[in-house]
């Protein structure tokens, strides 16, 4: 007898579609959350894979991987384990835009954080395409449909589609289909997605050529070595518990050199510059540069430009820095930092024998832009959640923002509410004043869609509250309610929060005064001796003085119990004894915006019903639906006094629905709805 096999249905609570920086993040916050996940992706080799530069960080990109580590996700324990070099950033800055950016090995980091997702509970991998949404009558997701498995059901589903959707690569006057060099486009999805009205618009980005770093006269380069001490992205990193992935570098090779920084291993980097006769050669071929004879009609990221765009827009300019990064430890291969372009492969030739170092070096892939299709965010909430279709989210480059950083943070706020949603439990709504990656979310879902979206420190208001040694402060009690950390994690982070309040209460309360016995133990300390009484918070105040110096001059006086805190906790209490009053003051302005920022709107609400709106306002927040009164006042279109106006409404009717509860209450008169 002839048996036949019939493929059952695979069933998950999650999907997350993609494998890149936010799907990554995406999965193992659903499945940390207890949710049955499932990962499909084209190819399981491409994991966590870096098509671009291979770093981690820099200026509001840290911060975000911060608040990634504190909400339990992968990316800084991976680029710490993964790290070829680290620096910091802005250090003649305040502690508010100060940064680390880490140079990875390109290779260990996709293995690293592939195994992040194999080691993970309740998360599956399945190399398959996904070509469509199953979406129910009540439009609400039910799962996908995919080109080998079929149907897969699921309650809610991540879409990380990067830079895939309807993609082409374009160098000069070829043009490929594919989202990066080696994998193919997204046409399937991409076209499931517009049949269901969601709104999509074409965006680009771009990528430098590589070249062979034995073909580099690193004589006429700068060096650029780390930082002469150990940087950690991640709280695992601070606390000693990362032991690095490092290799053997290269036998041959700019790149064999190294440095032993901070105790450890680092490879270092090499700066040089384009010049008048580089520029020269870009202008004289502009009219083959894809982005000025109208090949590409995507808009490109304006804090990241192609080499080509930098001489148009900076005509003024006779020299723009270039960076020299290896991307792993045993690679030979070199990423040019600053010179993005998709101009045809004989004039990235013929520009790299200008500049200084490469004037004989090879090219062992050459430059290309991308362009793309990329989901209009506004049509989504605070969750990533779609207005239009339940159950299903998206984040990262699909959201059209810029940087594995900003896909990190928006894949793991929609892995975590995905998870939610599927269990039936309330979702994760970081405000602006909460974390970067809440003033990143509130930007995608409220401002104009025009252009790729990087996060800078300049975008976020509370800039000193949200330091990234805040970030666990911060979100620890988040990523607990969420399920995202367990409780030992959680009473650990509790326990050392309180400590750092109580070494700043500390301080307030110790007095020193300006006799010969403190001004010995203040000396011997290197200290400045007080000149009058003064308590130990303004003295940790005074310029030069560290916390690790007063603290054994208090204990010595008698005025302090030692404790032993470990450095990463005094690093943290000396920031904020420093720095309290300017944070109590930011943060008392963060409590006066956040009652009318989180101020909701009813989504009922007929603008045009509104008296004294203006017309424009009207009809820019009919399109935009904002969600709460912050959004409506981020608005384009939508003045202070449209606000005002606006708030009164608000007030009237949240008056007039109170009036309308007491007389249901007092009479048994029953509300009528409307």
């Amino acid at each position: 007898m002839q048996v036949q096999f019939r493929p059952s249905t695979l069933a998950y609570d999650v999907i997350v579609i993609g494998s890149g920086h936010a799907g990554c993040e995406a999965a193992l916050a659903a499945a940390r959350a207890g949710s049955r996940t499932l990962v499909i992706t084209p190819n399981l080799d491409r994991t966590g894979y870096m098509p671009c530069n291979p770093s981690i960080g820099g200026p509001g990109k840290s911060q975000i991987v911060a608040e990634v580590d504190a909400l339990g996700g992968a990316m800084a324990r991976v680029a710490d384990r993964t790290a070829v070099q680290a620096r910091e950033l802005n250090t003649s800055k305040g502690p508010a835009v100060r940064a680390i950016r880490l140079q990875c090995d390109k290779s260990l980091y996709a293995i690293a954080m592939k195994e992040e997702l194999e080691l993970q509970p309740n998360l599956d991998m399945l190399q398959d395409e996904a070509t469509g949404l199953l979406i129910g009558d009540n439009d609400e997701v039910l799962g996908i449909q995919s080109r080998i498995s079929g149907e897969i059901r699921a309650a809610a589903v991540v879409v990380t589609a990067g830079t895939f959707l309807r993609a082409n690569m374009i160098s000069g006057e070829t043009r490929a289909a594919g989202g990066r060099a080696g994998d193919a486009a997204d046409t399937r999805l991409a076209g499931s997605l517009l049949d269901l009205g969601l709104r999509l618009r074409r965006f680009k980005t771009g990528t430098p050529p590589r070249i062979d770093a034995r073909t580099v006269n690193i004589d006429r380069t700068v060096p650029q070595p780390g930082d002469g001490r150990a940087l950690w992205l991640s709280r695992a990193g601070q606390l000693g518990e990362i032991e690095p992935l490092q290799l053997a570098p290269t036998r041959s090779g700019i790149f064999s050199v190294t440095d032993d920084l901070g105790g450890r291993l680092q490879l270092r980097c090499y700066q040089t510059w384009t010049n008048p006769d580089t520029h020269d050669i870009i202008r004289a071929n502009l009219d083959r540069a894809p982005m000025y004879n109208g090949a590409i009609e995507g808009a490109g990221p304006r804090y990241c430009p192609s080499i080509e765009d930098k001489i148009g827009r900076f005509a003024d300019k006779d020299a723009h820095p270039l960076y020299l990064e290896p991307e792993g430890w045993r690679s030979h291969e070199i990423y040019i930092q600053g010179l993005s372009t998709s101009l045809p492969p004989d004039v990235q030739e013929g520009l790299l024998r200008t500049i200084p170092g490469l004037e004989h070096a090879r090219i062992t892939r050459y430059g290309y832009a991308v362009e793309y299709d990329a989901l209009d965010p506004t049509e989504l909430d605070l969750t990533l959640q779609s207005r239009r279709l339940q159950g299903l989210f998206t984040a990262g480059q699909v959201n059209g923002t810029s940087g594995y950083e900003e896909a990190a943070g928006q894949g793991i706020v929609a892995g975590a509410n995905a998870a939610a949603f599927a269990q039936g439990r309330p979702p994760m709504t970081l405000q602006r004043s909460d974390a970067y990656i809440g003033v990143m979310l509130d930007d995608l879902v409220s401002k104009p869609f025009t252009e790729p979206y990087r996060m800078l420190t300049s975008r976020a208001e509370y800039r000193l509250v949200l330091r990234s040694d805040t970030a666990h402060d911060r979100l620890a009690p988040i990523a607990h309610a969420m399920r995202l950390i367990d409780d030992t994690e959680f009473g650990v982070l509790d326990a050392e929060s309180a400590r750092v309040h109580e070494i700043v209460t500390s301080l307030e309360a110790t007095w020193l005064g300006d006799n010969p016995r403190h001004a010995a133990a203040l000396v011997a300390h290197g200290l400045t001796p007080a000149t009058k009484s003064m308590t130990g918070l303004e003295l940790i105040r005074r310029p030069g003085a560290q916390l690790a110096d007063v603290i054994p001059a208090l204990t010595e006086l008698g005025l302090w119990e030692d404790r032993a805190d470990a450095p990463h906790v005094i690093a943290r209490a000396e920031v904020a004894a420093k720095y309290s009053a300017f944070i109590a003051k930011e943060q008392k302005e963060a409590e006066h915006h956040r009652k009318h920022d989180g101020q909701p709107i009813p989504a009922t609400l007929a603008y045009d019903r509104v008296v004294g709106l203006r017309v424009e306002a009207q009809q820019a927040l009919e399109r935009a639906r904002p969600l709460t009164l912050g959004q409506a006042m981020r608005t384009a279109g939508v003045t202070p006094s449209d606000i005002a106006v606006l708030l009164v409404q608000l007030k009237r009717e949240a008056n007039q629905q109170r009036a309308a509860l007491h007389r249901e209450t007092e009479y048994n008169v029953p509300v009528r709805a409307g």
